[in-house]
Protein backbone atom coordinates (compact mmCIF):
# COMPACT_ATOMS: atom_id res chain seq x y z
CA UNK A 1 0.00 0.00 0.00
CA UNK A 2 1.35 3.37 -0.95
CA UNK A 3 2.36 5.60 1.89
CA UNK A 4 0.09 8.63 2.07
CA UNK A 5 1.88 11.82 1.01
CA UNK A 6 1.51 14.75 3.36
CA UNK A 7 1.68 18.21 1.83
CA UNK A 8 4.86 20.06 2.72
CA UNK A 9 4.73 22.82 5.27
CA UNK A 10 3.98 26.10 3.52
CA UNK A 11 6.88 28.49 3.18
CA UNK A 12 5.98 31.92 4.39
CA UNK A 13 7.98 34.88 3.15
CA UNK A 14 7.97 37.86 5.44
CA UNK A 15 8.48 41.30 3.93
CA UNK A 16 11.71 42.96 5.05
CA UNK A 17 11.36 45.55 7.73
CA UNK A 18 12.15 49.17 7.03
CA UNK A 19 11.83 51.17 3.82
CA UNK A 20 11.95 49.31 0.51
CA UNK A 21 11.95 50.28 -3.11
CA UNK A 22 10.79 48.66 -6.31
CA UNK A 23 10.34 49.25 -10.00
CA UNK A 24 6.91 49.23 -11.57
CA UNK A 25 5.96 48.82 -15.23
CA UNK A 26 6.97 51.56 -17.64
CA UNK A 27 10.20 52.43 -15.80
CA UNK A 28 8.34 53.96 -12.85
CA UNK A 29 10.08 53.54 -9.48
CA UNK A 30 8.42 53.30 -6.11
CA UNK A 31 10.34 54.18 -2.97
CA UNK A 32 9.70 52.95 0.55
CA UNK A 33 7.30 55.78 1.29
CA UNK A 34 4.97 54.79 -1.56
CA UNK A 35 5.75 57.79 -3.77
CA UNK A 36 6.42 57.22 -7.45
CA UNK A 37 8.77 58.90 -9.88
CA UNK A 38 9.67 58.30 -13.51
CA UNK A 39 13.07 56.77 -14.20
CA UNK A 40 15.55 59.13 -15.84
CA UNK A 41 16.88 57.04 -18.74
CA UNK A 42 19.45 59.73 -19.50
CA UNK A 43 21.29 58.72 -16.33
CA UNK A 44 21.93 55.19 -17.60
CA UNK A 45 25.73 54.59 -17.47
CA UNK A 46 27.34 54.98 -20.87
CA UNK A 47 28.81 51.47 -20.87
CA UNK A 48 25.37 49.99 -20.16
CA UNK A 49 23.79 52.20 -22.81
CA UNK A 50 26.30 51.12 -25.45
CA UNK A 51 25.67 47.50 -24.53
CA UNK A 52 21.95 48.03 -25.17
CA UNK A 53 22.57 49.75 -28.51
CA UNK A 54 24.94 46.99 -29.65
CA UNK A 55 22.09 44.48 -29.32
CA UNK A 56 19.89 46.39 -31.75
CA UNK A 57 19.84 46.30 -35.54
CA UNK A 58 21.52 49.35 -37.04
CA UNK A 59 18.32 50.45 -38.74
CA UNK A 60 16.53 50.29 -35.38
CA UNK A 61 19.24 52.42 -33.76
CA UNK A 62 18.81 55.10 -36.40
CA UNK A 63 15.02 55.02 -36.20
CA UNK A 64 14.41 54.97 -32.46
CA UNK A 65 16.86 54.95 -29.53
CA UNK A 66 18.77 58.04 -30.60
CA UNK A 67 15.49 59.98 -30.36
CA UNK A 68 14.99 59.15 -26.66
CA UNK A 69 17.12 61.99 -25.31
CA UNK A 70 20.31 63.92 -25.95
CA UNK A 71 22.45 61.40 -24.07
CA UNK A 72 21.19 58.51 -26.17
CA UNK A 73 21.52 60.57 -29.34
CA UNK A 74 25.16 61.40 -28.60
CA UNK A 75 25.95 57.77 -27.80
CA UNK A 76 24.39 56.54 -31.04
CA UNK A 77 25.99 59.29 -33.11
CA UNK A 78 29.44 59.71 -31.58
CA UNK A 79 30.53 56.16 -30.74
CA UNK A 80 32.35 54.73 -33.81
CA UNK A 81 32.53 51.26 -32.22
CA UNK A 82 28.78 50.87 -32.80
CA UNK A 83 29.34 51.25 -36.53
CA UNK A 84 32.38 49.05 -37.11
CA UNK A 85 30.23 46.24 -38.52
CA UNK A 86 27.17 47.63 -40.32
CA UNK A 87 24.39 45.22 -41.29
CA UNK A 88 21.57 46.52 -43.49
CA UNK A 89 20.30 43.13 -44.62
CA UNK A 90 16.82 41.67 -44.16
CA UNK A 91 15.05 44.99 -44.46
CA UNK A 92 11.85 45.47 -46.44
CA UNK A 93 13.08 47.29 -49.53
CA UNK A 94 10.56 48.69 -52.01
CA UNK A 95 9.94 51.98 -53.80
CA UNK A 96 8.66 53.60 -50.61
CA UNK A 97 11.56 52.56 -48.35
CA UNK A 98 14.59 52.28 -50.64
CA UNK A 99 15.57 55.95 -50.50
CA UNK A 100 15.17 56.29 -46.72
CA UNK A 101 17.26 53.16 -46.18
CA UNK A 102 19.99 54.55 -48.41
CA UNK A 103 20.02 57.76 -46.38
CA UNK A 104 20.43 55.69 -43.23
CA UNK A 105 23.22 53.72 -44.88
CA UNK A 106 25.03 56.98 -45.65
CA UNK A 107 24.65 58.08 -42.02
CA UNK A 108 25.85 54.72 -40.70
CA UNK A 109 29.04 54.77 -42.79
CA UNK A 110 29.80 58.36 -41.78
CA UNK A 111 29.40 57.46 -38.12
CA UNK A 112 32.06 54.76 -38.43
CA UNK A 113 34.57 57.60 -38.97
CA UNK A 114 36.71 55.66 -41.37
CA UNK A 115 36.86 52.54 -39.18
CA UNK A 116 34.16 50.39 -40.83
CA UNK A 117 35.32 46.77 -40.89
CA UNK A 118 32.22 45.22 -42.47
CA UNK A 119 29.30 46.53 -44.50
CA UNK A 120 26.44 44.25 -45.53
CA UNK A 121 23.73 45.90 -47.59
CA UNK A 122 20.55 44.48 -49.09
CA UNK A 123 19.26 47.01 -51.63
CA UNK A 124 21.00 49.93 -49.90
CA UNK A 125 24.45 50.08 -51.50
CA UNK A 126 24.98 52.53 -54.33
CA UNK A 127 27.87 54.59 -55.67
CA UNK A 128 27.69 57.05 -52.79
CA UNK A 129 27.97 54.32 -50.16
CA UNK A 130 30.97 52.89 -52.00
CA UNK A 131 32.52 56.36 -52.10
CA UNK A 132 31.99 56.84 -48.35
CA UNK A 133 33.49 53.42 -47.65
CA UNK A 134 36.73 54.52 -49.30
CA UNK A 135 37.60 56.29 -46.02
CA UNK A 136 37.61 52.82 -44.42
CA UNK A 137 39.70 51.21 -47.16
CA UNK A 138 42.47 50.22 -44.72
CA UNK A 139 39.97 48.62 -42.31
CA UNK A 140 37.24 47.08 -44.45
CA UNK A 141 37.45 43.28 -44.32
CA UNK A 142 33.94 42.20 -45.32
CA UNK A 143 31.70 43.64 -48.05
CA UNK A 144 28.39 42.06 -49.03
CA UNK A 145 26.46 43.72 -51.86
CA UNK A 146 23.01 42.18 -52.26
CA UNK A 147 20.09 43.06 -54.57
CA UNK A 148 21.50 46.47 -55.45
CA UNK A 149 20.29 47.96 -58.74
CA UNK A 150 22.74 50.85 -58.90
CA UNK A 151 25.94 48.81 -58.92
CA UNK A 152 27.49 48.55 -62.38
CA UNK A 153 30.53 46.45 -63.22
CA UNK A 154 32.63 49.32 -64.56
CA UNK A 155 32.08 51.59 -61.53
CA UNK A 156 32.32 48.80 -58.96
CA UNK A 157 35.63 47.62 -60.39
CA UNK A 158 37.04 51.10 -59.85
CA UNK A 159 35.80 51.30 -56.27
CA UNK A 160 36.81 47.79 -55.23
CA UNK A 161 40.42 48.34 -56.30
CA UNK A 162 40.96 50.44 -53.15
CA UNK A 163 39.87 47.74 -50.69
CA UNK A 164 43.12 45.80 -50.41
CA UNK A 165 42.27 44.36 -46.97
CA UNK A 166 38.98 42.69 -47.93
CA UNK A 167 38.76 39.03 -46.88
CA UNK A 168 35.08 38.37 -47.65
CA UNK A 169 33.28 39.66 -50.74
CA UNK A 170 29.76 38.97 -51.95
CA UNK A 171 28.01 40.31 -55.05
CA UNK A 172 24.55 38.77 -55.19
CA UNK A 173 21.41 39.41 -57.25
CA UNK A 174 22.69 42.75 -58.55
CA UNK A 175 21.74 44.20 -61.90
CA UNK A 176 23.31 43.98 -64.42
CA UNK A 177 24.55 40.50 -63.67
CA UNK A 178 27.94 40.40 -65.43
CA UNK A 179 30.87 41.39 -63.20
CA UNK A 180 33.83 40.15 -65.22
CA UNK A 181 35.80 43.40 -64.89
CA UNK A 182 35.20 43.52 -61.12
CA UNK A 183 36.41 39.92 -60.71
CA UNK A 184 39.67 40.71 -62.48
CA UNK A 185 40.26 43.79 -60.32
CA UNK A 186 39.49 41.82 -57.15
CA UNK A 187 41.91 39.11 -58.20
CA UNK A 188 44.64 41.71 -58.75
CA UNK A 189 43.93 44.04 -55.82
CA UNK A 190 42.63 41.92 -52.90
CA UNK A 191 45.37 39.43 -51.94
CA UNK A 192 43.75 38.69 -48.56
CA UNK A 193 40.46 37.50 -50.04
CA UNK A 194 39.36 34.20 -48.47
CA UNK A 195 35.66 34.01 -49.34
CA UNK A 196 33.96 35.03 -52.60
CA UNK A 197 30.27 34.71 -53.46
CA UNK A 198 28.82 35.63 -56.85
CA UNK A 199 25.11 34.89 -57.24
CA UNK A 200 22.41 35.68 -59.77
CA UNK A 201 18.65 35.36 -59.30
CA UNK A 202 18.36 33.30 -62.49
CA UNK A 203 20.61 31.35 -64.82
CA UNK A 204 21.56 33.24 -67.98
CA UNK A 205 21.11 31.05 -71.05
CA UNK A 206 23.51 33.17 -73.11
CA UNK A 207 26.37 31.42 -74.86
CA UNK A 208 28.61 34.45 -75.35
CA UNK A 209 28.70 35.05 -71.55
CA UNK A 210 30.02 31.59 -70.72
CA UNK A 211 33.02 31.79 -68.35
CA UNK A 212 32.92 35.62 -68.36
CA UNK A 213 34.05 35.84 -64.72
CA UNK A 214 36.40 32.84 -64.71
CA UNK A 215 39.56 34.78 -65.61
CA UNK A 216 39.13 37.04 -62.60
CA UNK A 217 38.31 34.21 -60.18
CA UNK A 218 41.47 32.32 -61.17
CA UNK A 219 43.48 35.29 -59.87
CA UNK A 220 41.96 34.94 -56.38
CA UNK A 221 44.70 32.53 -55.35
CA UNK A 222 44.03 32.67 -51.58
CA UNK A 223 40.36 31.62 -51.74
CA UNK A 224 39.13 29.12 -49.16
CA UNK A 225 35.42 29.38 -49.99
CA UNK A 226 33.78 29.96 -53.39
CA UNK A 227 30.06 30.13 -54.13
CA UNK A 228 28.88 30.62 -57.70
CA UNK A 229 25.09 30.46 -57.93
CA UNK A 230 23.40 30.49 -61.34
CA UNK A 231 26.61 31.53 -63.09
CA UNK A 232 27.64 30.72 -66.67
CA UNK A 233 30.88 28.95 -65.74
CA UNK A 234 31.52 25.85 -67.88
CA UNK A 235 33.18 22.53 -67.08
CA UNK A 236 36.43 23.82 -68.56
CA UNK A 237 36.10 27.08 -66.65
CA UNK A 238 35.65 25.21 -63.39
CA UNK A 239 38.73 23.12 -64.13
CA UNK A 240 40.71 26.33 -64.70
CA UNK A 241 39.51 27.68 -61.34
CA UNK A 242 40.48 24.47 -59.52
CA UNK A 243 43.94 24.58 -61.11
CA UNK A 244 44.46 28.14 -59.88
CA UNK A 245 42.71 28.25 -56.49
CA UNK A 246 44.49 25.33 -54.87
CA UNK A 247 43.60 26.37 -51.29
CA UNK A 248 39.85 25.98 -51.80
CA UNK A 249 38.06 24.07 -49.05
CA UNK A 250 34.42 24.83 -49.90
CA UNK A 251 32.75 24.94 -53.33
CA UNK A 252 29.10 25.71 -54.12
CA UNK A 253 28.12 25.69 -57.81
CA UNK A 254 24.37 25.19 -57.56
CA UNK A 255 22.36 26.22 -60.64
CA UNK A 256 25.56 26.49 -62.73
CA UNK A 257 24.02 24.37 -65.46
CA UNK A 258 26.86 24.66 -67.97
CA UNK A 259 28.98 22.37 -65.77
CA UNK A 260 29.03 18.63 -66.45
CA UNK A 261 30.09 16.73 -63.34
CA UNK A 262 31.73 13.68 -64.92
CA UNK A 263 33.89 11.15 -63.11
CA UNK A 264 37.09 13.16 -63.52
CA UNK A 265 35.52 16.36 -62.19
CA UNK A 266 33.88 14.53 -59.28
CA UNK A 267 37.27 13.08 -58.38
CA UNK A 268 38.85 16.52 -58.39
CA UNK A 269 36.10 17.90 -56.16
CA UNK A 270 36.15 15.02 -53.68
CA UNK A 271 38.76 16.80 -51.53
CA UNK A 272 36.43 19.63 -50.54
CA UNK A 273 35.03 19.77 -47.02
CA UNK A 274 31.81 21.28 -48.42
CA UNK A 275 30.61 20.59 -51.96
CA UNK A 276 27.30 21.61 -53.55
CA UNK A 277 26.69 20.55 -57.16
CA UNK A 278 24.60 22.21 -59.92
CA UNK A 279 21.48 20.09 -59.34
CA UNK A 280 21.72 19.89 -55.53
CA UNK A 281 18.86 21.03 -53.30
CA UNK A 282 18.34 24.74 -52.72
CA UNK A 283 16.21 24.30 -49.61
CA UNK A 284 18.78 26.14 -47.50
CA UNK A 285 19.52 28.87 -50.04
CA UNK A 286 19.00 32.29 -48.46
CA UNK A 287 18.28 34.57 -51.44
CA UNK A 288 15.61 34.85 -54.10
CA UNK A 289 16.12 32.74 -57.22
CA UNK A 290 14.17 31.34 -60.16
CA UNK A 291 13.05 27.83 -59.23
CA UNK A 292 11.92 27.18 -62.82
CA UNK A 293 15.56 27.21 -63.96
CA UNK A 294 16.03 23.73 -62.52
CA UNK A 295 13.13 22.30 -64.54
CA UNK A 296 14.39 23.98 -67.67
CA UNK A 297 17.92 22.61 -67.18
CA UNK A 298 16.61 19.10 -66.60
CA UNK A 299 14.57 19.36 -69.80
CA UNK A 300 17.53 20.55 -71.87
CA UNK A 301 19.84 17.91 -70.42
CA UNK A 302 17.32 15.15 -71.15
CA UNK A 303 16.61 16.36 -74.70
CA UNK A 304 20.01 17.56 -75.88
CA UNK A 305 22.39 15.74 -73.56
CA UNK A 306 23.57 18.87 -71.78
CA UNK A 307 22.55 22.26 -70.41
Amino acid sequence: MATPQHPPHPVIFSPPSGPSSGTLAGGVQEDGRGSRKARDWAELPRDALLLVLEKLHHVDVLRGPELVCRTWHRAARDEPALWRRIDFRHQRVDDSTRWSLRLMAYAAVRRSRGRCEAFWGDGTIDERVMSLLEDSALWLKSLRIISCERIADRRLSGDIARFHMVEQLEISNCYPGNFSRTCIVVGNSCPRLKSFRLSSPSFRWIKHEVDSEVEGITRMRGLRSLQLFAQTVSTGGLAYILDSCVQLESLDIRHCFNIEMGDDMMARCSRFETLRLPFDSTDDYDLEFCAQDMNRAVYYRHRFGGA
